[in-house]
């Protein structure tokens, strides 16, 4: 009753093999596996024979038995052996080994793996509240990409198990991949402020400035991109906020009046990306004042009254 597999559990119980026989009511079937005799006595064509588990001890791992089955009728005509059944004595697993692991932090709710199995089976996961599987159980031996079920309990730390069962049913101790945060929460951009303010002018067209940015959901040293008339400048978070230097030649030749925009991005480290911040503008305006005339109230002369 155990298959084409025995496994460690059922290596330590009884077991049953079951014979169908014709002409042979009432006489005694046996069974030999591995040099071990039972018994069982045909009624209506069949019977069932016990195997001890202590007759099911002993061999090879991995080794594959023969069933052998013989029977005489009442005149002492013996039958054809049956030997066309056989098993195979399996009763070792290794657990799963993570070849790789979930990037961390990651923003993805259905994160891939990749684990080891030393053969044929299946696998279950668990751990974590909101660890599950969403591709198949079925390993093949060597390595095997898994993807990690829908997680809806949100975000936060997780700590996955893997717990793998062979074709013989046995079952290895659970596997706990390493663990990842799963951050699927956007930053934001909260200011944007340029060094010279809603106008850039021609002194402050020659020379460096800055943008400072500020942002929330970020973390440090993460990169915020600037980008002014195509062309970007750069800095990284420290506490929420940095402050981009725009080369002077970075704010030159664009047309004198024109408004320009200031587009700022940041992605967390997880990879989500904040919404770009464009409520930022300024004019640009180099070109100084012309003074045509100067009159004066009182003409060329100013006198007494």
């Amino acid at each position: 009753d155990w298959g084409a597999y025995l496994n460690a559990l059922e290596d330590n119980s009884n077991g049953a093999v079951t014979i169908a026989a014709t002409g042979a009511n009432s006489q005694t079937v046996t069974i030999t596996i591995g040099g071990i005799d039972d018994t069982c006595t045909l009624s209506s064509g069949s019977c069932i024979a016990t195997v001890s588990s202590g007759d099911l001890d002993g061999y090879t791992d991995g080794a594959t038995l023969t069933i052998t089955v013989n029977v005489d009728d009442a005149a002492g005509n013996s039958a054809t052996a049956n030997t066309g059944t056989t098993f195979v004595y399996d009763v070792t697993v290794a657990a799963a080994t993570q070849t790789t692991a979930v990037t961390t932090p990651t923003a993805d709710s259905t994160p891939d793996a990749v684990i080891n199995v030393g053969e044929a089976g299946t696998i279950a996961v668990g751990g974590t509240s909101g660890c599950g599987l969403d591709s198949t159980s079925t390993m093949t031996s060597g390595g095997n990409t898994i993807t990690l079920g829908t997680i809806s309990t949100g975000d936060g730390d997780y700590t996955c198990t893997v717990t793998f069962t062979d074709t013989a049913g046995n079952a290895a101790g659970a596997l706990s991949l390493t663990e990842f945060t799963l951050d699927t929460t956007v930053p934001v951009i909260s200011s944007v402020s340029a060094s010279w303010g809603d106008y850039l002018n021609a002194a402050e067209d020659n020379a460096a400035g800055t943008v400072t940015i500020v942002t929330s959901g970020a973390e440090d040293g993460q990169t915020v991109t600037i980008t002014i008339g195509g062309i970007d400048d750069s800095c990284s978070l420290l506490s929420n906020t940095c402050a981009a230097t725009v080369a002077a030649d970075d704010l030159d030749s664009y047309t004198d009046g024109a408004t320009l925009t200031i587009t700022a991005n940041v992605d967390d480290a997880a990879g989500n990306s904040a919404t770009a911040n464009t409520g930022t503008t300024f004019v640009y305006d180099v070109t100084a004042p012309t003074i045509d005339t100067v009159t004066a109230g009182w003409g060329t002369h100013l006198n007494a009254l």
